[in-house]
């Protein structure tokens, strides 16, 4: 590993102003920089530790705004705290549940899950050169081995997105802050992640030296309840092959307002408003959620080995609908 200056900042205004030096990567838990930069695929000159920052980059506020969630704070923390019994937020619960395993939860933050870099095995090897990683000329995965690899949303690089929080906070409208310097600016999550997912574009739209504090989710209609699904090859510590989350609003038996997010597909967290669309007006039905699955999957360009999950992630979607209409997570 490359020797580097590591700073250990005691507000979050240092934070900010160390963030802005060239060269200079923020570490939250570090579980998937430290990967990295044991690979020499990341040799930064100077690391900022966000951890000192606890009291102002954690802990879970729930408030007539919504509810406010630090991004220094941990899975564990999230899962445990009592907010996520609301009913609105079982989808999200069961992401943070599904996370991982154990150890990395404690650790694990929130807005490193949103934050993480790709787990494309081509992009995370010293021994290939590809396009997205910026040493070579072309996404090996497109030809190479890529049955964990993106089936909808890809142009020049199939990689996927693999953070499981962000495809149920999506599906929330939530939004998130960050600070640059002395400004602090408030966006909706799905402004976090490139519109244009190409190989030269990062995982999200951060500017250097900008660092998320914090993300709300806002209040939520009378009758909204929201799902989780994924599918993985183990039953623990594994990374989804497909997920979706929904948000439905269900009002006397009828689906009034509906958000459909899928994961774990595509380089970005996907949402799908005309598979969500299918859904407004409608009572729930194995039927309408077999339509609704089958539109969330339209476009879609499997690779050579994972034409596979087009079948599992249609049946994650109607699984999520099913348990969503019923009021389960």
């Amino acid at each position: 590993m490359k020797p580097f200056t590591y700073v250990l900042p005691q507000t979050l205004a240092e934070a900010s102003a160390a963030a802005k030096q060239p060269d200079t990567v923020l570490k939250g838990a570090g579980i998937d920089l430290i990967d990295r930069m044991k690979e020499r695929l990341q040799t930064p000159a100077q690391v900022v530790n966000l951890l000192p920052l606890h009291k102002e980059m954690a802990g879970i506020v729930v408030t007539r705004d919504g509810v406010k969630i630090g991004a220094g704070t941990t899975l564990t923390a999230l899962e445990q705290h009592d907010a996520l019994a609301m009913p609105f937020l079982a989808g999200l619960r069961t992401a943070v549940a599904l996370t991982a395993s154990p150890q990395v939860r404690n650790r694990a933050t929130v807005a490193g899950n949103l934050l993480q870099f790709t787990r494309c095995w081509y992009v995370r090897s010293e021994a290939f050169h590809c396009l997205h990683g910026g040493r070579g000329p072309t996404c090996l995965a497109m030809t190479g081995e890529n049955r964990y690899h993106a089936v909808l949303g890809w142009q020049d690089c199939v990689r996927v997105h693999p953070s499981n929080l962000a495809p149920a906070l999506l599906a929330l409208d939530a939004d998130y802050t960050t600070v640059l310097g002395d400004k602090r600016t408030t966006r909706k999550l799905r402004d976090l992640f490139p519109a244009d997912p190409r190989a030269q574009n990062p995982e999200h739209t951060l500017q250097q030296g900008e660092i998320v504090t914090s993300i709300t989710i806002p209040p939520q209609t009378h009758g909204t309840v929201t799902a989780y699904g994924e599918s993985r090859e183990k039953e623990t510590f594994d990374w989804a092959t497909t997920a979706c989350a929904v948000r439905l609003v269900i009002n006397l038996g009828t689906i009034t307002a509906a958000d459909l997010v899928l994961g774990a597909v595509a380089p970005v967290p996907l949402p799908r408003p005309q598979a969500a669309k299918l859904l407004v007006g409608q009572k729930p039905s194995s039927e309408l959620f077999a339509k609704v699955a089958e539109t969330a999957y339209a476009g879609a360009s499997p690779l050579t080995h994972n034409a596979y999950k087009l079948t599992v992630g249609k049946a994650v979607v109607r699984d999520v609908l099913e348990r969503a209409s019923k009021g389960m997570s």
